[in-house]
């Protein structure tokens, strides 16, 4: 019984979390698509090379997973959020391969960004709370010793 609430725990927060990445990386393409369509070639663009792809599609990959494995959804939420961010640059590398790197539409002073580039901020700043929260609400939990069961 225990076992199943734990594994529809990790689900709920798998869940959550591809939801909220797949929302996030589908506002920050729409916008990015709206853009280009708008300035065309004039969207700033930030250059990525193959090796930074390759490891952020990694890293993202592995934080999603470590993060559905917490079982926590609030935690997911924020992770979603984050991996949203790096699918929407990801994909924007592959949708636009005319642009020099990822599309940046949005500029602050001498500064260019996109909605990609502020979820990944925010998605880190939620993951943050929301782990020192959980860890706040589990505190008798931390100190138990982890056992494997094979």
């Amino acid at each position: 019984m225990r076992l199943m609430r734990v594994v529809a725990a990790a689900v709920s927060a798998a869940v959550a979390l591809v939801l909220t990445a797949t929302l996030v990386a589908s506002v920050d393409l729409a916008h990015k698509a709206a853009a280009i369509a708008d300035r065309g070639a004039a969207v700033l663009a930030h250059d990525r090379s193959a090796l930074y792809v390759v490891g952020v599609a990694v890293a993202a990959t592995a934080w999603a997973g470590a993060i559905a494995l917490t079982r926590s959804v609030p935690i997911a939420l924020g992770g979603g959020v984050l991996a949203g961010g790096a699918v929407g640059n990801l994909v924007s590398l592959a949708l636009w391969p005319s642009l020099a790197g990822v599309p940046n539409p949005l500029i602050a002073g001498e500064v260019a960004f996109n909605v990609a580039d502020l979820a990944v901020a925010a998605g880190l700043v939620l993951v943050l709370a929301a782990t020192c929260v959980h860890a706040a609400r589990n505190r008798e939990r931390l100190r138990e010793p982890v056992r494997f069961r094979a």
